[in-house]
């Protein structure tokens, strides 16, 4: 080939170059001659050959010393296409063959290295490869070498030394574990190969000279690294490195499983977190090895969104930055400002800080994990694209640059004719306009970094904030009162002082660590600061010290605070409308990562996106983890009532939609707890013989909700009343393994459900049940036959049961059973009944129950027991119900005391005017408990409100009962 037609191919490149190029073509074209190989005649071919031999010298150098290789690469078609998953395995294993020896196998390694090194360039610098093509093609074939060489010296050494097995005689095997780009099968051209070896357990080979697994395993590893090793041969196979082992380069070569992981989860480090995430099992016993990562998830993955750490982050990232400022990285797009490290640290910094909740951020690819941050709302698209669109070109940029002399370089070229040629294999035509993209690419990345992990720095300069700082840091001097004679927004000195003085005494302050009293330090005057913005700061500021009080200890907390000053400004927000909220967020800590999105806070879910979120939380906890099940339910009904409070506050959220989402939340609670409940039960004794499928539509049993529930009527701290019944057959066994009576199934299925609404766990609890609405109440069995529950209300049933019957709603379990309480409820409500008599019963009902709870309190009126109150209205609309309903059938339809009232005038059995005015006084009441339960104090108001709803209430009610 000519130099004119050189020049054809590559029109931008200078006469030396080209003289260059000429003179590696002739020598590959004399070397394929030499060996009888024919011209390849393909146009398309000749022109990449020019350009990959002008690109890539290690291409032009290894194809001039083995012609065939490229004359195969074409003959196979394979610079033409990509590779079906499996085909490096295959390839590597014909190649290698039994009864090679360690030198034949590497020389047999080394040339399908070569070949595939060539056909990887190829197709990169033609660009018939996408970008995640040639990264999985390198860590593929990684992967298949590291594979067959552990293979190789494995039955090696089992012919020498026997098999190794533990002391129940299995057989154990090593395990390679991946970390960093291989590990996230996202390898460079160049790249050393970072691993760590673990076998399973202790033991001895079986052979006539036994070593303990230990040594034997430590020898392998050994063999294997001396394999890879170029040595002084030069040969530049895959450089190993393996000081991301546990205790780094001075501690063992090898472990076995219970150290290893006992080495994380005692010692493990911040940075050995970061490494973990793309820690992947690449050879040997992969099954053991994924399931030691199984195991080491909760050391890389918290349970909670991890801020606790993000002074150690800050650390990694005040090291990368300092290294950027390094001179001689300056041109690195690995290591310098806005390279790709600094891409990858964005991504892992989320994962390690979310990804124990978010389980979609368990990733290993960096561009997946950066798509999977814009779907949880933690970055948005533009920032998306332009880290992915970075990354995408830095790494293309970091292969090119590898793919000329197959080195190990992140370096940009200092000479011009180098800097032509990389724009040129990227893509570009000139080297300014290469050089422009790849420095706004740079720029961004960099930003973007730079906005990670705000400083303490940033917290500074605010006048206030540096006065509450010095007042924290003297609290102790007795000068320091004496000192500060006005403080900004607050009234007084005290106001500030006595709160921080109480939380600097505090034993759990003096127990802190070094690290925990300087967090602490600095978020001290943020709250003070936030305090004092509110109209009522030292009320505001004694709420939040009481917050802070309780969670110090949990430096994930505190640090949430800090590194994110939006939930700081909520968490105020929130302190000063409800204290019941704050002592709220004091029992359950984890629900402050809620206050990090207002949006969603602030807007409560919808009944079926309740379903839902519970469903992808639940779906991720393993089976049998029936802690953890529990758990999370505790935590989603804690944070959905965190939103309905907070919504409540924020004004403009009328009180039916703050009951009907508190129900809502129980409602689906509930229908979890019964699936679980039942999947328990069944698996233990078997199916009960009636029913028609595996399904809770036909499981014979159901969830009947009275009171609050029942009623649509749920407060933030209500109990739930329940009963439970079932239509099992009786006398018959379940059919399983341990068969028990089907009246004791079900007796056992209602008892869990008890527990696990009742039981304590380190997330709360969630309900307090209450049982005593059933039959013959604390007497009585849990779980009533749908016959015998029939039976007790129209037999034995006192008023009262019949007036708490009105409130009671089938919410879960078995359909045709719901239907069937609902038919039996609507005839015992229809039943006609003898007005004096029941009047007479309900009215000594309501003085029984006003004796027993209503404590008279001089000067106020007790919302609900109080006379004219709720409790009041509750009992004349149930009064007219039992007295009306058997000529209203419309009256049975309804449980709530709103829709009731609404029924009560439409069928014209109170008038429009009674109909408004105990609405009213209902609505407005009730309200003032929710507002009263959000202030922590008790339903009692002067005896000077209400007035004019008292009087119509009681002018209601005793026209109604005694007349």
């Amino acid at each position: 080939m000519n130099e004119n037609e050189i020049e054809t191919y590559l029109p931008l490149i200078g006469a030396e170059a080209v003289k260059r190029v000429k003179a590696r073509l002739d020598h590959y074209y004399d070397a394929a001659a030499s060996r009888g190989l024919p011209l390849i005649e393909d146009e398309t071919f000749r022109a990449e050959l020019v350009k990959v031999f002008y690109f890539s010298e290690f291409v032009a150098a290894s194809a001039s010393v083995y012609p065939e290789l490229v004359h195969d690469l074409y003959r196979s078609g394979e610079l033409e296409k990509a590779y079906e998953p499996g085909v490096f395995f295959s390839k590597v294993g014909q190649a290698v063959s039994d009864g090679m020896g360690e030198n034949e196998t590497k020389q047999a390694l080394l040339k399908i290295r070569l070949y595939e090194m060539i056909r990887i360039a190829w197709r990169d610098l033609t660009q018939k490869a996408f970008l995640d093509e040639t990264l999985n093609d390198l860590s593929c074939f990684a992967d298949a070498c590291i594979d067959t060489v552990l293979d190789f010296f494995y039955a090696k050494l089992c012919r020498s030394h026997g098999t190794p097995s533990d002391e129940k005689g299995n057989r154990q095997k090593l395990v390679v574990i991946g970390m960093g780009k291989l590990g996230a099968r996202e390898l460079n051209f160049s790249s050393d190969i970072d691993l760590i070896f673990v076998y399973g357990k202790d033991g001895t080979t079986d052979g006539d000279r036994p070593l303990e697994n230990e040594k034997f395993f430590t020898k392998l590893a050994r063999m294997f690294l001396k394999f890879f090793d170029s040595g002084n041969q030069g040969s530049n196979f895959f450089r190993v490195d393996t000081r991301l082992r546990p205790f780094g380069g001075t501690g063992p070569l090898v472990m076995n499983r219970s150290g290893f992981e006992h080495y994380y989860q005692s010692q493990g480090r911040e940075w050995e977190r970061y490494a973990l995430i793309k820690a992947r099992p690449v050879a040997g016993d992969k099954e053991l090895g994924e399931r030691i990562l199984e195991n080491l998830e909760a050391f890389v993955y918290r349970r909670y969104f991890d801020y606790g750490t993000f002074e150690s982050f800050r650390d990694m990232k005040k090291r990368i930055s300092m290294q950027t400022r390094n001179e001689n990285l300056k041109r690195n797009v690995k290591l310098g400002p806005g390279g790709i490290r600094e891409v990858e640290f964005f991504g892992q910094i989320f994962q390690m800080i979310r990804g124990g909740i978010e389980p979609q951020l368990k990733e290993r690819r960096i561009l997946r994990v950066l798509k999977t941050l814009e779907d949880l709302s933690c970055i948005d698209h533009e920032t998306l694209q332009c880290l992915s669109e970075a990354y995408t070109f830095l790494r293309r940029v970091e292969n090119r640059l590898q793919e000329y002399d197959d080195l190990q370089t992140h370096d940009l070229p200092v000479d011009a004719e180098g800097g032509l040629r990389l724009a040129l294999s990227a893509g570009f035509d000139s080297h300014e306009a290469f050089m422009g993209v790849l420095e706004t690419h740079m720029n961004n990345v960099h930003s973007h970094f730079n906005e990670l992990l705000g400083t303490e720095e940033d917290e500074n300069g605010d006048e206030n904030t540096e006065c509450f700082r010095r007042i924290w840091e003297n609290l102790n001097d007795p000068q320091a009162a004496e000192r500060v004679e006005n403080i900004s927004c607050f009234q007084d000195f005290d106001q500030v002082y006595k709160p921080l003085k109480a939380l600097k005494e505090h034993s759990g302050t003096k127990q802190l660590t070094a690290a925990g009293q300087k967090r602490l330090s600095r978020l001290v005057p943020l709250i003070v600061q936030k305090a004092g913005e509110s109209p009522e700061p030292g009320r505001v500021l004694g709420r939040l010290v009481d917050l802070v009080t309780t969670i110090q200890r949990r430096s994930c907390y505190i640090s949430l605070l800090l590194e994110n000053k939006g939930a700081l400004d909520t968490l105020a927000s929130l302190a000063r409308k409800s204290p019941w909220i704050i002592s709220f967020l004091s029992k359950h800590p984890a629900l402050l990562d809620e206050l990090l999105d207002p949006g969603t806070l602030f807007h409560p879910p919808e009944k079926k996106d309740l379903e839902e979120d519970l469903e992808k939380r639940m779906a991720i906890i393993p089976e049998d983890d029936h802690e953890m099940q529990l758990e999370t339910l505790c935590v989603f009904k804690q944070t959905q009532t965190l939103k309905v409070a907070a919504a409540d506050v924020s004004g403009g959220y009328p009180l039916m939609k703050v009951s009907d989402r508190l129900t809502y939340i129980a409602e689906t609670v509930l229908d979890k707890v019964l699936d679980l409940s039942w999947h328990i039960v069944m698996k233990k004794y078997g199916l009960p013989p009636d029913m028609i499928s595996h399904g809770l539509d036909t499981c014979g049993f159901a969830i009947i909700a009275y009171g609050k529930v029942g009623g649509y009527e749920m407060g933030y701290s209500s109990d739930i009343d329940l009963i439970f019944i079932h239509s099992g057959s009786q006398g018959q066994a379940t059919v399983g393994e341990k068969p028990i009576e089907v009246s004791v199934f079900y007796s056992n299925l209602g008892q869990r459900i008890v527990n696990v609404l009742t039981m304590h766990t380190p997330a709360g609890k969630l309900y307090g049940a209450d049982m005593r609405l059933r039959p013959r109440g604390q007497a009585g069995t849990i779980v009533s036959h749908v016959d015998a529950l029939k039976g007790y209300l129209e037999d034995e049933a006192w008023t009262w049961e019949m007036q708490a019957l009105i409130r009671a709603r089938p919410v879960s379990g078995d359909t045709g059973l719901q239907k069937e309480f609902n038919r039996i409820r609507t005839g015992i409500i229809r039943k006609e009944r003898d007005p004096d008599e029941l009047a007479k019963n309900v009215r000594e009902m309501r003085e029984r129950m006003r004796k027993e709870h209503l404590k008279v309190k001089k000067g106020f009126f007790d919302i609900k027991q109080g006379r004219g109150g709720i409790v009041d209205i509750e009992f004349i609309v149930q009064y007219l119900v039992l007295k009306e309903s058997h000529s209203h059938p419309g009256l049975v339809l309804w449980t709530d005391n709103v829709r009731l009232l609404e029924t009560l005038e439409s069928e014209q059995i109170i008038s429009k005017t009674e109909c408004a005015r105990l609405k009213e006084a209902y609505l407005a009441m009730r309200k003032a408990i929710h507002r009263l339960n959000l202030q922590e104090k008790e339903h009692e108001v002067p005896d000077t409100h209400f007035s004019e709803m008292k009087k119509n209430v009681v002018s209601i009610y005793e026209n109604r009962l005694y007349k």
